[in-house]
């Protein structure tokens, strides 16, 4: 018995002297690896988050991909450390990267449409955006998706590679935006009496920009009216009120000032025929 416990503890010992080393300078290499990804995420979300150029989301975004690059290279050095060949490592790696990306391509052109979105930045948290024909307030913008609230409080999540491959129309991206209006009214009304009304009233809304100046002009002959087309500057968030109270403010005006506004009528004849049927 004291013989085996003599061959056992020789045993270790000749383990930790030959191995024990390699496996210390392992875990030495593990540990000063840890620290030293932890201190560079810190170092790299702390610039990202700071830079103008990079929004939180793509700040992100970057911390984790350092992240993850740098665990990687970390393993493969673990594993160099404890004398192990890294060369079956890596190909397997390649293999395993390989494999994903022919089974996840449509994820993949998600993830990569995300990227674009994320530093392109063709709209942000917060703007009024329309996608492909659906219109909504962007919420959160995700490396696979973008997720809209609709006017009807509705949620809508639109894939990354959807969103490159639509017509992306974005209302907020700047301050001011046009008003654009038809205003049809009598063809006995006398046109300099409603160009100067309407410029009148439109010049008191203190929420219509002064320069550009507004535009009204007569711009259609139609099949029963004289079209005008008014055209007025506001601020994205005064447009909805400005483009609504101008629609109700005009009737008001219009027959203030005795302007008639038309509307289609249809006049029915009879005719009595000699046969009195």
């Amino acid at each position: 018995m004291k013989e085996l416990w003599k061959q056992i503890k020789s045993a270790v010992w000749d383990f930790a002297d030959g191995y024990g080393k390699i496996i210390a300078v392992a875990l030495v290499v593990l540990c000063v690896g840890v620290l030293a990804i932890s201190i560079v995420k810190k170092i790299v979300k702390k610039t990202s988050t700071k830079s103008r150029k990079i929004d939180n989301s793509a700040a992100s975004f970057i911390t984790a991909i350092v992240s993850l690059i740098a665990y990687t290279v970390l393993f493969i050095i673990f594993i160099a450390a404890l004398g192990f060949s890294t060369e079956g490592i890596i190909a397997g790696l390649s293999s395993v990267m390989l494999a994903v990306a022919l089974g996840l391509q449509s994820t993949l052109a998600s993830l990569a449409n995300g990227i674009l979105l994320i530093f392109t930045k063709p709209f942000k948290a917060g703007d009024f955006v329309d996608i492909g024909g659906t219109s909504g307030t962007v919420k959160e913008i995700k490396l696979f998706s973008v997720k809209l609230l609709t006017t009807d409080n509705l949620t809508v999540i639109i894939p990354n590679n959807t969103v490159f491959g639509s017509t992306i129309i974005n209302y907020s991206k700047l301050p001011v935006r046009r008003l654009d209006m038809v205003l049809s009214v009598s063809y006995d009304s006398d046109v300099d009496k409603v160009k100067q009304v309407v410029l009148d009233y439109v010049a008191k809304d203190e929420r219509i920009a002064k320069d550009p100046a507004p535009f009204f002009r007569l711009t259609e002959y139609g099949a029963s009216s004289l079209d005008f087309t008014l055209r007025v500057w506001a601020k994205v968030e005064d447009f909805w009120s400005v483009k609504f109270d101008l629609l109700e403010g005009f009737i008001t005006l219009f027959r203030e000032n005795g302007i008639e506004v038309p509307y289609d009528t249809l006049d029915v004849h009879v005719v009595k025929s000699d046969k009195g049927v």
